[in-house]
């Protein structure tokens, strides 16, 4: 009797572990890695605003309580491993083969172009495991209007998953973005990043002082800044 009683204590103690387990799983928000968008264009400068996009993107959904997003420094080792770092395009392959190695269950990737002084993004948010595009939206502007069209991106980007996905407590709190940005001055937070990960530190925190002199209130540039600092 007693054998049998601690047996079914037992497998009410394995149901009730599992089903914390479960219960904690389906808690925990899925991961999101932001790729760096294809640039289709001639202008070299340009090619720069991919690293400056993805970081602004990255910052702004990490605010999101139905996601946690990988870090740009993550992504950019994993760029790195998969010998993606000249490159201006990534195929579907090696975005789902780079989404699986950050542990992504999505990714968030799309390109830009400017024609006619006219500049276009479109992001996509595709499911690593099967490839499929579950989401797609774009922005149009003028290059001086690359602040409003991030912010497009990153707020139809946010609003998906908010709506798609249940709330999990943020743990991360985003910089606030800034009133404006020129778009040189993001070109030089492009070049400041590119400078850091080719292990120029010297030249990345140069652009980095740059673009906080010329926009103090840009705090995520005031953040790499101070994390470089470190």
């Amino acid at each position: 009797m007693r054998a049998k009683l601690a047996l079914a204590l037992s497998l009410v103690a394995l149901a009730a572990v599992g089903g914390l387990a479960r219960a904690a799983a389906a808690a925990e928000a899925p991961t999101v890695a932001v790729l760096y968008f294809d640039y289709e264009g001639k202008d070299a400068e340009l090619g720069l605003l991919k690293k400056g996009l993805a970081q602004m993107l990255i910052s702004d959904l990490q605010g999101n309580e139905s996601i946690r997003v990988v870090e740009r420094d993550r992504l950019q080792e994993v760029i790195a491993e998969l010998k993606l770092q000249g490159t201006s395009k990534i195929d579907p392959a090696t975005a789902v083969k780079a989404g699986k190695l950050l542990g992504a269950r999505y990714l968030v990737l799309g390109g830009y172009f400017d024609v006619m002084k006219t500049f276009r993004a479109d992001a996509r948010v595709v499911e690593v495991e099967t490839g499929r595009v579950m989401y797609s939206v774009g922005a149009n502007g003028k290059a001086e209007d690359f602040l409003s069209l991030e912010q497009k991106l990153s707020g139809d980007l946010g609003k998906y998953f908010s709506t798609n996905l249940p709330k999990v407590k943020a743990e991360t709190k985003r910089p606030k973005p800034p009133a404006s940005l020129k778009a040189r001055t993001l070109l030089e937070y492009g070049r400041a990043l590119d400078a850091i990960d080719l292990g120029d530190k010297k030249a990345g925190k140069e652009s980095l002082e740059k673009v906080v002199k010329e926009q103090p209130d840009f705090e995520l540039a005031s953040l790499d800044l101070d994390r470089l600092m470190k």
